[in-house]
């Protein structure tokens, strides 16, 4: 139940923050008023450090306020946290969208409470009159880092004090990291809250830290290290870091070279760093810087992915990587450093090895194949120029092919033989008519090494040959059991707890679901034997399947587009055959044998000799076995699907769909009711979940863990757990920090630990230093701010004689952009309405259609902007297209348009060109550049000049057709429609800005659209549209994905 609430100078509070710990409680009394003061006493910005209870504080603040007597706006908060308030504290806080109709928010906001609004509503509501601003209790700012002066918090912030200078403002965030970057980031902030109070709260504060250590809780620290081959591969990719950084400082002389450190691209934020130094010389700067840019955002991934991922995932984005290559040319430089090389091999080494195959031990009747052996050049592998018929045979060996291979096998029989028995390796069954037998003592040497040596079945299915499967699996994953084991051990032997508080759950928390998914199978799959192994092993089947649809599918790209021919992955085309030439095709296994023979020694020699390969194919052998190359890639992938075409005929793909038919007919005892839907008990039940930022405290609160295991490190959850502990005297917890040593893992925890630490340093001596804004409000005289229609002092009476400020009418769509916000803060009447046509109303004559660079592009290329300008053309006398540049990056069309090259500018893909067409096909269009928001305000200012106002109602019914005319003045752009379906119907083939609205009036959803027949949609918006829309809707979606 909510707190009862007198009046907003004595409210009490007590009560609602009975759950908190004492520093929370003196926070939450700093932003509250004292009895018998003003409510603006409190208003600051509070910032606080990740993990320590900011929900808990802004849910106590909304709590304390919900009652019909107040209406307080919490602004620019995320669905996820809204959910979370509402399921914290028990209460309903109204969420407004752009779905709920203007009448509907008008009736809400007069009812009183906490709402929840989108920015970009609250604006047009304040501006239209639909939400008292006069009446507003206060306003609850989440995320105040984000506040800049052009976002709409600012401008709500704007209209809200000038309106209403009674009301609190409240401001919140947990970034301290953010007020970091920039001029007085700080100071610029609390100007545009037109706030002058700013609470400080790090971790290390006084009280906090006296809080915090009052009870803490049982904390195992275990440090995993990594495997040499997990080691390596991290130090391959900091070396790639490290070269491309040196290349960027290399090339690009002024950027702040201090920043470029490996240390801090190990952040998303370095991405913005760079980018924010790169952005006003952004058209100067090559085509390799930029590359260079994106390749510190893949490293930086991958030194993630290694730690994240398991061996067969990590390899398998590897070569996804190294597949979406283009030329060499366009390939990243970091691909062919000497540590690429070692990243791809090492790799790959994780999850299977390439060797020699022994010869087949069986024969079977009928049609069979044969699996031969590799030959090793220099411990490379390449396979055996008997073997090729198993990479990627169409049919059983003809009668040339049977007596070449008795003739080359007869010499080799002993030497195979014999290389089996030293290597150990298990021969994989096969059949053919002239496979090799082996001796009797090597298979009685096979029996009784058979517990040890056997692989399973598995292997014979679908592994290609020549193929052992490494599997190696991640370091973590075997101290996470060891500690889920030893959790068992504890729970089983030790004290239950006297208080009762506690449940035995254990809470694992990783960084990402992908995590949880991973951990949450290997548990499940594990054994005592081998491990997760069985897990790794679906994954290297999947993966096999994933390479050879890869492979068809360049081999299908090739043909297509005529570049390639041949059945085989390498096949160059080659039409003749070494070894006799039939009259017939020859098959698919002496085409490979041939073009591998290019490669060897003369072909008189007919002994095979291992290593015999002359240096280029030892080249070529080295490029193919640490596959860091696309066209390696390529061609292994296109073996792997004649391997998989050719031994997986019996072998089904994996499949994920889940089993739902079978499981419809079983019939389940009640035993196994209760094994598969029975409640679980608190000892056998673990929960693995992701970090959710403030979601964790109620996470903590519902489960009450005994134990809780951090897979991966985070300081937040760490001092939320320290919040938790401190928040419950009897409260029995132990936690397991579990993190790689010596890993980027380590660093990165350091390192954010640091960066925190050294943010709050910043802000308190900016805190100390900084000038504190006058007032909150605005200052004296800005109320009657200075008329901005100039007038012409030559003229008689030159003075002003309207004091009313200038009116710009914009579209409802156009306050995604600052230029409303900034409008208005220039003194502009700014008035919010759905229009048909343009998006700025400037004059009656003037109606202007506003693009970003972006913008501007994509509506080139849908061909938008031409009908545009032709409705603009035919409705005002000036129609203006503004092309508006960003003000942070350079003012020119190279920055965004990205021309190849300099001597393709008159082409009709250059947008300069269509710049020129578009004049040529609208002589009255004119075309204004401008390079940033504050310079259109300008340029508006000055075409306003000597010049009258647009009337709302008049821009209403321009552009409407006179059977649609009563529509438009009917649906004033809010009035019972709703935006979503509006959206929806606009973008419809057929539907344009012409007739949208007279659809509008004429069907009652879109629904009943979708209802009509034919003749009914044609006679609605005329045959051609008709027909277009009407095929639309009715076309059946599997039909069009079979014929793709």
């Amino acid at each position: 139940m909510p707190p009862k609430v007198v009046t907003t100078q004595s409210t009490s509070h007590q009560a609602d923050s009975s759950h908190l710990l004492p520093f929370q409680r003196n926070l939450l009394s700093q932003l509250l008023p004292p009895p018998d003061t003003a409510i603006t006493t409190g208003d600051a910005l509070l910032i606080l450090a990740r993990g320590l209870g900011l929900r808990s504080i802004v849910a106590t603040l909304l709590r304390i306020y919900d009652t019909s007597d107040h209406l307080v706006l919490l602004v620019n908060a995320t669905p996820d946290e809204e959910k979370g308030f509402a399921e914290e504290l028990g209460m309903r806080i109204k969420v407004v969208g752009f779905d709920l109709p203007g009448a509907t928010r008008e009736s809400m906001y007069k009812q009183g409470g906490v709402f929840s609004v989108t920015s970009r509503i609250l604006v047009v509501d304040m501006l239209t009159k639909k939400i008292p601003v006069e009446l507003v209790t206060g306003i609850v700012v989440l995320h105040a880092e984000s506040v800049t002066p052009t976002s709409l918090e600012a401008f709500i912030v704007r209209i809200y004090r000038k309106e209403n200078r009674t009301g609190f403002l409240k401001a919140f965030s947990d970034q301290p990291e953010q007020f970091t970057f920039g001029l007085s980031p700080l100071q610029t902030v609390l100007m545009q809250l037109k706030l002058r109070e700013t609470i400080i709260c790090p971790r290390f504060h006084t009280t906090v830290d006296h809080d915090l250590k009052k009870r803490q809780a049982d904390v195992v620290e275990m440090y995993q290290p990594l495997s040499p081959k997990m080691m390596e591969i991290q130090g391959a990719i900091i070396d790639c870091m490290e070269a491309t950084l040196s290349e960027i400082k290399r090339s690009n002389s002024y950027l702040e070279v201090e920043d470029l450190t490996v240390e801090n691209a190990l952040f998303r934020s370095f991405d913005i760093l760079v980018r924010t130094q790169l952005d006003p010389v952004w058209h100067k700067v090559g085509p390799k810087t930029r590359g260079l840019v994106a390749d510190l955002t893949v490293l930086r991934k991958l030194q993630v992915y290694l730690l994240a991922f398991d061996s067969v995932s990590f390899n398998r984005f590897l070569e996804t990587l190294l597949s979406s290559q283009g030329e060499k040319k366009d390939q990243s430089p970091w691909l062919f450093t000497p540590a690429a090389e070692t990243l791809f091999t090492v790799a790959k080494s994780r999850v299977y090895i390439k060797k020699a195959i022994p010869p087949s031990s069986s024969a079977a009747a009928g049609k069979g194949k044969q699996r031969e052996g590799t030959v090793s050049v220099e411990g490379e592998v390449i396979p055996d120029d008997l073997g090729e018929d198993e990479w990627g045979l169409d049919g059983g060996p003809n009668e040339e092919e049977e007596e070449m291979l008795r003739l080359m096998e007869a010499e080799e029989e002993s030497r195979q033989a014999s290389l089996a028995q030293e290597r150990g390796a298990m021969p994989i069954s096969g059949a053919g008519p002239s496979a090799p037998k082996p001796p009797p003592k090597e298979k009685e040497k096979e029996k009784e090494k058979a517990p040890e040596r056997e692989k399973p079945s598995w292997r014979n299915g679908w592994t290609p040959p020549g193929v052992e499967a490494v599997l190696e699996e991640q370091p973590k994953w075997l101290l996470l059991a060891d500690v889920l084991d030893e959790i068992e051990n504890e729970l089983h032997w030790g004290d239950v707890d006297p208080y009762g508080f506690s449940n035995d759950t254990i809470l694992v928390m990783c960084d990402s679901s992908d995590t949880c998914a991973t951990l949450g199978e290997y548990l499940s799959s594990k054994t005592d034997v081998e491990g997760g192994q069985a897990m790794m092993r679906e994954k290297l089947r999947s993966y096999f399947y994933w390479k050879a649809a890869m492979g068809k599918m360049q081999r299908s790209l090739k043909k297509g587009g005529g570049s390639g021919s041949g059945s085989g992955a390498n096949s160059k085309g080659g039409a003749g055959g070494a070894g006799g030439g039939g009259g017939g095709q020859e098959s698919a296994a002496l085409k490979r044998k041939a073009e591998w023979q290019r490669g060897q020694a003369p072909s008189g020699k007919r002994r095979r000799v291992r290593g015999g390969g002359n240096l280029n194919v030892s080249a070529q052998a080295t490029l193919k076995a640490t596959g860091a190359s696309a066209s390696a890639l390529e061609e292994e992938s296109g073996l792997v699907a004649d391997i998989m075409d050719a031994t997986t005929t019996d072998v089904s793909a994996p499949s994920y769909m889940i089993p739902t038919a079978p499981l419809a007919n079983d019939i389940f005892s009640e035993l196994d009711f209760n094994n598969y839907f029975g409640i679980v008990s608190n000892e056998d039940l673990v929960i693995i979940r992701p970090y959710a930022d403030d979601d964790d405290d109620r996470i903590l609160e519902e489960i009450r863990p005994k134990f809780v295991v951090m897979y991966d490190p985070n300081p937040a959850f760490v001092r939320r757990l320290e919040t938790y502990r401190a928040a419950h005297a009897n409260l029995a917890i132990r936690v397991y920090f579990l993190t790689y040593k010596d890993s980027v893992e380590e660093q990165r925890y350091l390192s954010s630990i640091r960066k925190e630490k050294d943010a709050f340093e910043k802000l308190i001596r900016e805190k100390a230093t900084m000038a504190i804004p006058h007032e909150a409000e605005y200052r004296p005289g800005e109320e009657e701010p200075a008329p901005l229609r100039a007038v012409s002092s030559r003229k008689a009476g030159g003075r002003v004689v309207e004091t009313a400020p200038p009116k710009v009418i914009v579209d409802v769509r156009e306050f995604r952009s600052s230029l409303p916000s900034l409008l208005h803060g220039g003194g502009f009447d700014v008035v919010p309405l759905t229009i048909s046509i343009g998006d700025y109303i400037i004059t009656p004559e003037m109606c202007v259609e506003r693009k970003s660079i972006s913008d501007l592009i994509s509506s080139f290329n849908s061909g938008r902007l031409y009908q545009q300008c032709e409705i603009m053309t035919a409705h005002y006398q000036q129609p203006i297209l503004l092309i508006e540049f960003d003000e942070k990056k350079s003012f020119t069309l190279e920055t965004y348009a990205e021309i190849r090259t300099k001597g393709d500018s008159t082409s009709e893909t250059d947008i300069r060109s269509k710049l020129v067409l578009l004049t040529i096909s609208f002589p009255r269009l004119r075309i204004i550049w401008s390079s940033s928001p504050y310079q259109t305000v300008d340029i508006i200012r000055e075409l306003k000049e000597n010049r009258s106002e647009p009337d709302p109602d008049k821009a209403l019914l321009v552009g409407a057709d006179e059977e649609s005319g009563g529509v438009a003045a009917e649906g004033t752009g809010e009035a019972g429609f709703s935006a979503a379906s509006q959206e929806i119907l606009r973008s419809l083939p057929g539907i344009s800005t012409k007739n949208y609205r007279y659809v509008m009036g004429k069907v009652e959803n879109v629904e009943g659209l979708c209802g009509l027949e034919l003749g009914e949609v044609q006679e609605l918006i005329g045959v051609e549209p008709g027909r277009k829309l009407h095929e639309f809707i009715h076309q059946d979606i599997r039909v069009e994905q079979g014929k793709k």
